[in-house]
């Protein structure tokens, strides 16, 4: 198996599909859930959670819809507050974030002129409020402009980003401001951002870093040492864990025509050159790599993931799940995830899955604590797609094991964590989806781990 087929398809039946009417702040009615995905989790220090993504209704209208659990329980899936009355052709739901006493979630709909429009919703005490619009592509335009990474540091105070063109919105005591959209060179990108702070943020898109410094942003600045390493740089992923300490990810192409991966570093409020993760060519045989996420735990203590592409029986190769760890500032090799067997040397054959393949699609890490990584992996004896999540703590992975209970639910043999996240002093979550039958992307799934187990993977409940 190469690159997985069911995050792809994921993508173009949400573009592609209409969406359902349903009362707000009530469960979403009609035949809900047999084409579902989790795109986001996140939980807030006290153990609260929340999720968001999309359906596809019996009319191939896609919906976009929000959970929230606690304890090990979530509740019922429901369509996001204001998005009916609206008529979207589509929508979705992108990112969460989480901090005490409440959640945000932002995503993206198209109006009836298939315009894009970016949206955020908030969460306090169980209920979800009214969608607001806080950004719009222009007229005529096809650029999917929707939100997609958020960071809040308290209830009412979070910030949104995302792109096209790149930009960043803030809420503050619980109101959402205008969108600031980036100077022209540039600007065209989808941003993604981290706080360590109230007004003190991160936002990265492109080759371009911009810092918010007591709640004012400054100007873009390409990352120092990217053009050294090639061309076509995109930040992925960007994490602060203090004020004006943070990491940057993402992808870059050399000469060669090969797409490698880069972390870079900021330290004091100056961002150090940008480089590739050691190792990582080396396992990138067939030179098509990707960065999908970092997060840190302490400034200069990190984790990244993604994947590498692996030499197979046909061009482009198998795609293969990477991580790498930094500890006090340095980082460490890319290896292969534990528990993952290493790329087959037998005959792996084109869209076979009879490979040994896989990818990390999200990282999460606890300030202070510890990370887990999620995606899917395929080998021989799994003859498909398995989700997997696998914990980091102190500088020692633990072996990737497969969700429990999904097996027995995921028929199909084709079922992926799309995010995963993690609390200080509270519980890990994670959510995705599987598939019954074939060509379905869902039922979508939800989990919690406290200390250190799993528990079984629960169906979301529309």
């Amino acid at each position: 198996m190469r690159r997985s087929v069911l995050a792809v398809s994921a993508l173009t039946a949400v573009i592609g599909s209409m969406l359902l009417s349903a009362t707000a702040n009530s469960a979403v009615r009609g035949g809900a859930g047999s084409d579902a995905i989790v795109t986001a989790v996140a939980c807030a220090p006290g153990g609260s959670c929340a999720a968001g993504g999309r359906f596809v209704d019996a009319s191939l209208r896609a919906v976009a819809f929000v959970l929230t659990g606690k304890n090990g329980h979530w509740g019922r899936a429901i369509q996001v507050p204001g998005l009916a009355a609206l008529h979207p052709k589509n929508a979705n739901v992108s990112a969460v974030s989480c901090a005490s006493g409440g959640c945000a979630a932002g995503g993206y709909y198209q109006d009836a002129s298939l315009r894009y429009h970016a949206f955020v919703t908030t969460e306090r005490g169980g209920r979800w409020a009214r969608l607001t619009t806080v950004a719009s592509a222009k007229k005529g335009s096809t650029a999917i402009t929707g939100v997609g990474s958020l960071s809040c540091l308290a209830s009412g105070s979070c910030v949104a980003a995302g792109g096209r063109p790149a930009f960043v919105v803030s809420e503050a005591h619980g109101g959402w401001g205008r969108a600031l959209q980036f100077p022209a060179e540039g600007k065209i990108g989808q941003a993604v951002v981290s706080c360590a702070s109230a007004g003190n943020c991160s936002a990265g898109w492109g080759k371009f870093v911009v810092r918010e410094r007591n709640g004012r942003w400054g100007k873009p600045a390409a990352v120092p040492g990217l053009t050294a390493l090639g061309t076509g740089a995109q930040i992925a992923s960007v994490s602060c864990p203090v004020a004006a300490s943070c990491v940057a990810g993402g992808t870059y192409q050399r000469k060669s025509g090969t797409t490698e991966v880069f972390v870079a570093n900021e330290r004091s409020g100056r961002w150090r050159k940008a480089i590739e993760i050691p190792g990582f060519t080396a396992l990138n045989k067939e030179g098509s790599g990707e960065l999908t996420a970092v997060s840190c735990v302490s400034a200069g203590n990190c984790v990244a993931g993604g994947s590498y592409a692996g030499v197979a029986d046909f061009q482009g190769g198998a795609f293969e799940a990477f991580v790498a760890n930094e500890r006090n500032g340095r980082w460490g090799k890319a290896m292969d995830v534990a528990g993952i067997p290493p790329p087959s040397s037998a005959i792996c054959e084109p869209d076979s899955n009879r490979c040994v393949a896989g990818n990390v699609l999200s990282v999460s890490c606890a300030r202070g604590g510890s990370c887990a990584v999620g995606g899917w992996y395929d080998t021989k004896s799994i003859n498909g797609q398995a989700a997997f999540v696998a914990g980091y703590k102190n500088g020692r992975w633990t072996k990737a094991i497969q969700i429990p209970g999904l097996k027995a639910l995921d028929t199909a043999k084709s079922s992926q964590v799309n995010s995963v996240t993690c609390t200080p002093a509270g519980p890990c979550a994670a959510g995705g989806s599987y598939s019954t039958a074939e060509p379905l992307i869902g039922p979508a799934f939800v989990t919690f781990e406290k200390n250190g187990t799993w528990g079984k993977a629960q169906t979301v409940r529309f």
